[in-house]
């Protein structure tokens, strides 16, 4: 039978392989009828073990997903990928009392925003985007978007300096290929049209809802490859080809969310989303925070 990544073929599935080393699995997800068994995934029975555990109303959770993140399709589970984000944000967060994965909200502007993770305590939202090997993929610059989206850029260019974006013809018709730039550099390894879409789907809901004294704490959750004193790390597991490739990626989108959270640029696209979608002046505390497997919990401790 033929295995499929047993040696990774990329960074994001080099990740994977790593991660599975790091953890002692054996890997190898059995597809028969394609006849490929997948090595940077759980093994069937482990899979199966992992899905049996999983209390039904977090099944659920994940099966209203848009992710395909517990079904075989044409692929394994998502979730069963050794570098998925949806196993690694369950794995941090299921003993959180009250916490919702894949919480969908309505953007008002065209789909939906698809949260990983989301905790409400009094007037206090948390939510959550977690991120482990997307960002070793191809790059967002020059995306296919919808051009429903236009006047969201135009307002958020309009109010936030920093930021602005650039737009091309594309084949497909309603849609236009945009480039995020921030502080005059096109945005090429972070997902920014994800996020803006996201505080879409949290202002709007948001909206919908009008309370006094609102505290919106929108947190980044991502992977971090390196050992720490909390975290065993990867970096050592990683496959010499690309090692420093994975480590060069991760470092610099690191150092990208948390320069434009300490420089207010997230903060400024956040008002800027809320005034696009709420003409009344309505004031929300926003906080964004950029962390990784060590401090994550350290969140949710705080809420009161």
């Amino acid at each position: 039978m033929d295995k499929k990544y047993e040696k990774p073929k990329d960074m994001a599935t080099a990740l994977d392989c790593a991660i599975r080393d790091a953890e002692g699995k054996k890997g190898g997800y059995v597809m028969n009828e394609r006849n490929i068994t997948y090595c940077n995934y759980m093994t069937n029975e482990d899979w199966k073990r992992f899905f049996d555990e999983m209390p039904i109303s977090y099944k659920e959770q994940f099966k209203n997903s848009d992710g395909n993140e517990i079904e075989e399709h044409t692929y394994p589970p998502h979730m069963a990928s050794f570098g998925s984000s949806s196993s690694f944000i369950y794995g941090l967060s299921h003993e959180i009392q009250s916490f919702c994965f894949e919480k969908k909200l309505d953007t008002h502007v065209g789909g939906d925003a698809n949260l990983d993770g989301f905790l409400q305590r009094g007037s206090e939202y948390i939510y959550v985007e977690a991120k482990r090997r997307e960002i070793y993929g191809d790059s967002h610059a020059n995306e296919e978007i919808s051009e429903a989206y236009l006047p969201v850029y135009k307002k958020i260019e309009k109010q936030c300096e920093a930021f602005s974006y650039t737009q091309a013809d594309c084949n497909k018709k309603g849609c236009k290929k945009i480039t995020f730039v921030i502080n005059g550099k096109p945005v090429a390894h972070f997902d920014l049209k994800q996020v803006i879409c996201h505080f879409l789907g949290i202002t709007y809901d948001i909206a919908k809802h009008p309370m006094n004294d609102i505290k919106v704490k929108f947190l980044y959750l991502l992977y971090n490859p390196y050992k720490s004193q909390d975290s065993k790390g990867i970096e050592d597991k990683l496959n010499e080809k690309y090692k420093k490739r994975v480590l060069n990626r991760y470092t610099e989108v690191q150092e990208f969310i948390k320069a434009n959270i300490d420089q207010g640029v997230f903060t400024s696209i956040f008002q800027a989303v809320l005034n696009y979608q709420i003409d009344n002046g309505i004031k929300i505390n926003f906080e964004m925070k950029l962390v990784d497997q060590d401090n994550y919990k350290d969140e949710f401790n705080q809420v009161t």
